[in-house]
């Protein structure tokens, strides 16, 4: 990361809708150009959260809403993407681990933290 950097946490609180990841990927473009990422690792990071976020939305269901969470620390990205509200898709662990090697291979680090058989948070790390 160059010595751009965020003041402070950028949230994020939208609509749990597929017609919303325009707006979910202009603002994630946005903060990682502010915190001094590449171009190529601006849209790694852009598709990381698009699909962090297609996976709390599910197919069926899903939360009402997204809160995202952007803070730039100790050299590194993190951002938390969880669904807020409704009731959370649920899915296999062989989905989840799918999910999961294709956060991994967008960015340096994801988590995803289940509540029941739900994800219910993903956290990513870029840095």
């Amino acid at each position: 990361m160059s010595e751009a950097a965020l003041n402070g946490a950028v949230e994020l609180s939208l609509p749990a809708r597929r017609n919303m990841m325009l707006v979910l990927r202009l603002t994630t473009a946005g903060v990682v150009a502010r915190a001094g990422l590449t171009v190529d690792r601006m849209d790694d990071v852009k598709l990381a959260v698009e699909e962090a976020c297609s996976c709390l939305i599910g197919e069926s269901g899903g939360p009402e809403a997204l809160r995202l969470r952007f803070v730039q620390e100790d050299g590194c990205l993190r951002i938390s993407v969880r669904g807020e509200g409704g009731r959370p898709a649920p899915v296999s662990e062989d989905e989840r681990e799918v999910v999961r090697c294709i956060l991994e291979s967008l960015v340096d680090g994801a988590e995803i933290r289940m509540d029941g058989d739900a994800i219910g948070r993903v956290e990513l790390r870029v840095g």
